[in-house]
Formats: structure tokens, sequence, C-alpha cells
């Protein structure tokens, strides 16, 4: 009996392997061109914001504070982005939530129910999510829809249905 434990061990491996399923990564090159179109939309409203991308896990890939931003933005972007990640929605989703009367939700770790923090999504999934502030709350939402519409995978035109 011991003698097969090693053989339906080797076995069983790629049975499991085959299980698991494959997830797309956020890389830093997509993560500096989310922050490049939402500095752009930022600069093109005057607005000076701190922009942080993050991965699906929640852990920053990278933090840009444009030139005269407060620096109270940079931990507020981060929460934001977490936020988001983390409930795989947007932040201005739950800011409608706490408005709408569900207080209690507040008591969740990790909610930030302020609009700036928008998940980034690929083919359907999120891989990660993009967090902005230093303007009112509906400028940084609008700043960080900006820089996650460039991961939205261009898609074909609608076939006509044939009749």
């Amino acid at each position: 009996v011991r003698a097969l434990l090693p053989l339906l061990l080797l076995a069983a491996a790629p049975a499991a392997a085959q299980e698991l399923p494959v997830k797309p990564q956020l890389t830093l090159d997509a993560g500096r061109r989310v922050a490049a179109a939402a500095q752009a939309h930022a600069r093109a409203a005057g607005l000076r914001v701190v922009v942080a991308v993050l991965d699906d896990g929640g852990h920053p890939i990278l933090v840009e504070r444009m030139d005269g931003t407060q620096t109270a933005s940079v931990e507020i972007a981060l929460a934001k982005a977490r936020s988001a990640a983390g409930f795989r929605r947007p932040t201005r989703e739950m800011a409608g939530w706490v408005a709408g009367g569900e207080t209690a939700l507040m008591a969740l770790p990790g909610l930030l129910p302020v609009e700036g923090g928008v998940p980034l999504l690929w083919n359907g999934q999120v891989v990660g999510a993009v967090g902005v502030s230093g303007a009112t709350a509906e400028q940084d939402g609008e700043v960080a829809r900006a820089g996650a519409s460039v991961l939205a995978p261009a898609r074909p035109p609608a076939r006509p249905t044939p009749r």
C-alpha cells in the first residue's frame, strides 16, 4: 500500500491543477495607463488629485500625487481604492446605501461610502481598483471612472440580427 501512495498522489496532482481557474492580473503598465488617464482628466478639469491603483487584493501598484495636492488625499485615495477592490463595486454605490438609511453598514470593515473608488474590470473580472482624492467626491468619482475606462476592452460592433 505504501508503494502505491506516491503514484496516487502523482495521478491526483494534474487533476487538481486543472480545477484551478486562471485569473487575469493587473500589471504595473496597466496601472500606469489607468493613472495617466485619470490625471489627464483631472488636468483638463483643473483639478489636483492623488490617484491610487491597487490590485484585486487591495495592495498598491502605484500611488501618484499631482503637484499641489493636499497630502491627506494620499491615504484617502488608498482607502477609496481598497474599499472598491474589497467590495467589488464603486464607492459611489456604497455612499448611496448609507444615504438611503443603511447606516449600520458603516460598521463593516473597509467600507468607505465616499465617491472616488472604482473597481478595475478586465473581461468582466475585477483585477483591481482605482481611488482618487483631492477634489469633491463627485469630481473624484469622475476622475476615477476616466482612469478605469482605459481597461475596458474594445468591443466589436454589434452585428445585426439576421431575419
